[in-house]
């Protein structure tokens, strides 16, 4: 798995450095199924080398559009359903018709998790973009503890719902964190492995 500039797709995060490294992990697990696709992480919702995204599906979609004019990718894109906690589809729409972006085809992807994929245009510029939703209800901390690990937790929604996810994962005993965090590779990659294959048939 080579990660460059050079990439002819783009995985894009709403934020959170956690999220990255998950997602990280899981394609380098995986490395030698897709040794020969270029994938690029750009910097997400903090400072540092590369280019920034501020956080949020608005931060996505306004990167999205500024890069797309001056680059041919497809963008998948990571983002904690803390950010849209009901209507998925509604949620991209308004945010994509802001910022000029339009969908000629919007249809989800089936899974474990809300994955969603999308045929737009900038101009004349036709592009796809995979958005997949990250939680059981909020964000992929509480993806891994309800779904993963199997723990009785309480439902928490809405702006904040993560930061309280976050607490109960940090207190979680070690063996079993890292144990559900090996086994969420798994579940996160078959929902990235299908894309990247429909990706690369497209370009080929």
């Amino acid at each position: 798995m080579k990660f460059t500039k050079k990439a002819k797709i783009e995985i894009i995060f709403g934020d959170g450095h956690f999220d990255r490294q998950v997602i990280k992990n899981a394609l380098e697990k995986n490395k030698n199924k897709y040794c020969q696709i270029s994938l690029f992480i750009p910097e997400s919702g903090r400072k540092g080398k590369g280019r920034i995204i501020n956080t949020g599906i608005d931060g996505v979609l306004k990167f999205i559009k500024d890069d797309v004019t001056r680059f041919s990718l497809s963008y998948i894109i990571f983002i904690d359903k803390e950010y849209c906690p009901s209507d998925y589809e509604n949620c991209i729409r308004a945010v994509t018709n802001k910022y000029g972006i339009s969908i000629s085809v919007l249809q989800k992807i089936t899974g474990n998790l809300d994955a969603y994929k999308l045929t737009c245009h900038v101009g004349s510029k036709k592009f796809s973009m995979y958005f997949i939703f990250l939680g059981f209800y909020c964000c992929i901390e509480d993806f891994i503890l309800i779904k993963i690990c199997n723990l009785d937790i309480s439902k928490f929604i809405g702006e904040g719902c993560c930061k309280k996810y976050k607490e109960i994962f940090n207190h979680v005993q070690k063996e079993m964190k890292e144990s559900c965090i090996e086994k969420t590779y798994d579940e996160l990659f078959k929902v990235i492995s299908r894309i990247l294959e429909e990706l690369t048939t497209i370009e080929t």
